[in-house]
C-alpha cells in the first residue's frame, strides 16, 4: 500500500463530488459501477476504490492540529475577556480550548486551570473551583497566583458550609427508571420480559414475554461505546459523556478533554491511542457522526485484544454464528450471552449490503477507503517484517471499516437531552454523542411505537421503558425518527425507505393516522377517565414541565401511565398523544437536563488559522 498523498478536496462530501465529476468527464461513470458491482466482499469493494483515488491523484493527506502555547495563551486571553464582561460560560470553554493547546502543564496551563476556577467561582460552582485551586497547588504553580487562590478556596469553604443538598425525589426518581423485573439470562441488558425472535420477514427482532404496564422499564444498556459530537467538544467528557465541569485535555491531541485521568487512561488504553493521530483529519475533512462511530469501532475492536490473530479468529467465530440461535453472543463460562460490550454482538450487527444501491455502496466504500489511508498513514496497519500479515490486515481492516460505515446508520442510536430555552423553557433537544447500543438495535420500527429511549445525562447509558400498553407476544417497536405524530404518512415513508431500506407497514402508516396538529379528540370518552385528563393535561401542571419542574414530573408521573393504559384504546386521539407527550416530558427530567448557559457554544475553529 503506498502511503504518498495529494488531497485536492477540503472535507470528504468535496473527495465524492470531485471523484464523481472526473469519472463523469472521463466517461467511466458506468464501467465503474459494473466493475463495482463484481466485488462481492468488503474488502474487495474498498480496495478496489482505493485503487482508484490512488490512479486518480486524490487520497487524502494526514493534517495535523499541534499544540501551541502561542495559541493556548490567545484563547486564554480570549477567556479573559469573556470573564470581564461576566460571560462566565464562553470564559469556561476559552480556557478549556486553552488547556487543548498547551504542550504540557507549563504555566500557560496552570494560568488557564487557575482562571477557570475564578469562572467557576463566579458560576457558584464551588465544588468544581475548588478542584481547580487544588490542581494548581499541586503543580509549581506561580507565587503571583497563591494568595487569590486562598481567598477564592476559603470564600468557597464557606458557601458549601451553608449549602444543605437534599432532594427526596431523587429516591422516587431513581425507583421508577429501576428495571422490576428481572434480567434476561442470555441478554443481560434487557427485562425477562422480553424475547428475541427471528423471521425471514422481521429479521432478528423482539416481543414481548408478558403483558407490559405503560412506565415499565425494560432494557438497561451501556454502549459498546460513544462518539462525542463537535458541538460539545468543550463540554463533555470524550470518554465517558460525563458533564462535570472540570475537564482536563489529552497530552496528544487538540480535541478531547477528559473528566478524569482515570477516563483519560481508559480511553487512550481502548482506542484513543490509534485514534489520536487522525483526529485532526477526522475534524478537518468533516467525517460523520456515522463515519467517526465506525473508526473507533474499527479501532477499539481492535485493541481489545493483544494481536491481529486474536481479532481474526474473534470475526470468524463471530460470522460463523449468524443465523443461528446465538447470533451476536459469545459464550461466559457454559452460557452464550448477547451484551454491546463485546464486540461480537456489534460486528454482527446487519449491513443491508444486498439491498443497497451502487451508488450508495460506493460512496460509502470510498468513506472507507480514505479512513484506511489515514490509518495507513498513521502506521497503524503496519507489521514490520511481515509482509503477508501486513495484506492480510489490510484486509481486514477494509472490510471492518465498510461493514460499520454501513451499520452505524441503521443500527447506532444518538445520545441527546432536553436543553434550556432562553424562555427557560426545556424544549429544545441538544445532541451530544451518539454509541453503539447492540440489544436496542435488534427493535423495528413503528411511526406508533410502544417503548421510548432516553439517555441518562453525564453517562451513555440507554433506559427503554413502555409508552403503550403491550400484550404477550405483541412486537416491541423502537422509533427510528418518523412520527406519525409529526410527520405525514408519505414523508415517514419516504425518509425510511431511503435510510433504512423498508417499507413501512406500522398500523399508523396502514391506517393514516393524523399528524398531532390534525388528532382529534376521542369519542365517548368515560367521564371519570376525561376529568382525570384534564387535571393532568392542565395549562399549570404542563407550563411547570416545560420549565423542568422536577417535583411536578415525579407527582403526575405514574397518573400519566395509568391514562396512558386506558387511553390507548382510543388511539388516535390528541388526549392520548398529549399525555404520551407529557410523559416524556417527565421522562425527559428524569434523565437530566441541560441549562441555558451551555447553549452559547462558542464558534471556534477546530484547525485555527494561526
Amino acid at each position: 500500500m503506498d502511503v504518498t498523498s495529494n488531497a485536492p478536496y477540503k472535507t470528504i462530501d468535496e473527495c465524492y463530488n470531485l471523484v464523481i465529476s472526473k469519472l463523469t468527464a472521463l466517461g467511466k461513470v458506468k464501467e465503474v459501477s459494473t466493475d463495482l458491482m463484481t466485488k462481492d466482499s468488503n474488502d474487495s469493494r474498498v480496495l478496489y476504490i482505493y485503487n482508484l483515488l490512488e490512479e486518480l491523484g486524490y487520497l487524502p493527506i494526514l493534517k495535523s492540529n499541534p499544540k501551541d502555547n502561542k495559541v493556548a495563551k490567545h484563547y486564554r486571553c480570549l477567556g479573559n475577556q469573556c470573564f470581564a464582561q461576566k460571560k462566565n460560560c464562553e470564559a469556561w470553554q476559552y480556557y478549556n480550548l486553552s488547556l487543548l493547546y498547551c504542550c504540557d502543564v507549563s504555566e500557560d496551563f496552570i494560568y488557564a486551570v487557575s482562571n477557570r476556577s475564578a469562572v467557576f467561582h463566579e458560576m457558584k460552582k464551588y465544588e468544581e473551583c475548588l478542584e481547580d485551586i487544588k490542581f494548581v497547588f499541586n503543580t509549581e504553580f506561580p507565587e503571583a497566583l497563591k494568595d487569590k487562590l486562598l481567598k477564592r478556596k476559603q470564600l468557597c469553604e464557606a458557601e458549601l458550609a451553608e449549602e444543605i443538598a437534599t432532594d427526596k425525589n431523587e429516591a422516587i426518581i431513581a425507583d421508577i427508571l429501576t428495571m422490576k423485573s428481572p434480567k434476561d439470562e442470555k441478554y443481560l441488558s434487557s427485562s425477562s420480559k422480553l424475547k428475541v425472535v427471528y423471521s425471514r420477514e422481521m429479521g432478528r427482532h423482539v416481543i414481548a414475554n408478558e403483558d407490559i404496564e405503560v412506565g415499565e422499564v425494560l432494557v438497561q444498556e451501556e454502549p459498546y461505546l460513544t462518539v462525542l459530537l463537535k458541538s460539545q467538544f468543550l463540554f463533555t467528557c470524550a470518554h465517558c459523556l460525563s458533564r462535570k465541569l472540570n475537564l482536563y485535555p489529552c497530552m496528544g491531541c487538540t480535541y478531547a478533554l477528559y473528566c478524569s485521568e482515570e477516563c483519560r487512561e481508559e480511553a487512550y488504553k481502548k482506542y484513543h491511542a490509534l485514534e489520536c493521530p487522525v483526529m485532526a483529519s477526522m475534524v478537518s475533512y468533516n467525517f460523520t457522526k456515522m463515519d467517526w462511530l465506525a473508526l473507533r469501532t474499527s479501532l477499539k475492536s481492535r485493541c481489545e485484544y493483544d494481536d491481529w490473530f486474536d481479532v481474526f479468529e474473534v470475526s470468524i467465530d463471530a460470522d460463523a454464528n449468524v443465523n443461528t440461535r446465538n447470533w451476536g453472543c459469545v459464550k461466559v463460562a457454559d452460557k452464550w450471552v448477547y451484551e454491546s460490550k463485546n464486540y461480537t454482538s456489534i460486528h454482527t450487527l446487519a449491513t443491508n449490503v444486498d439491498i443497497r444501491s451502487i451508488s450508495d455502496i460506493f460512496r460509502k466504500s470510498l468513506t472507507a477507503a480514505v479512513l484506511l489511508h489515514l490509518l495507513a498513514l498513521s502506521k497503524y496497519i503496519r507489521c514490520e517484517g511481515q509482509e503477508l500479515l501486513t495484506d492480510h490486515c489490510i484486509k481486514y481492516v477494509a472490510d471492518n471499516l465498510l461493514r460499520h460505515i454501513m451499520t452505524s446508520p441503521t443500527n447506532m442510536h444518538g445520545i441527546s437531552s432536553n436543553i434550556e430555552n432562553s424562555e427557560g423553557k426545556f424544549l429544545d433537544e441538544c445532541n451530544i454523542a451518539s454509541g453503539a447500543y447492540a440489544f436496542l438495535s435488534l427493535l423495528n420500527h413503528s411511526c406508533s411505537p410502544n417503548v421510548v429511549r432516553y439517555s441518562k445525562l453525564g453517562t451513555g447509558q440507554m433506559t427503554l421503558l413502555a409508552i403503550r400498553p403491550i400484550k404477550k407476544g405483541m412486537q416491541i417497536f423502537d422509533n427510528y425518527g418518523y412520527h406519525h405524530a409529526l410527520q405525514n404518512r408519505d414523508t415517514r415513508r419516504a425518509n425510511l425507505k431511503f435510510q433504512y431500506k423498508f417499507d413501512c407497514n406500522c398500523k399508523a402508516c396502514v391506517d393514516d393516522w393524523p399528524t398531532h396538529e390534525k388528532a382529534t379528540s376521542a369519542k365517548d370518552l368515560p367521564a371519570d377517565i376525561l376529568q382525570k385528563t384534564e387535571v393532568c393535561l392542565d395549562k399549570e401542571v404542563i407550563a411547570k414541565l416545560m420549565t423542568g419542574d422536577k417535583e411536578t414530573a415525579v407527582k403526575y408521573f405514574k397518573p400519566l401511565c395509568e391514562l396512558i393504559g386506558v387511553l390507548d384504546a382510543f388511539a388516535p386521539c390528541r388526549e392520548l398523544a398529549e399525555c404520551q407527550e407529557a410523559m416524556k416530558q417527565c421522562l425527559a427530567i428524569f434523565h437530566g437536563t441541560i441549562p441555558y448557559s451551555c447553549s452559547e457554544i462558542l464558534d471556534w475553529e477546530a484547525i485555527p488559522q494561526c
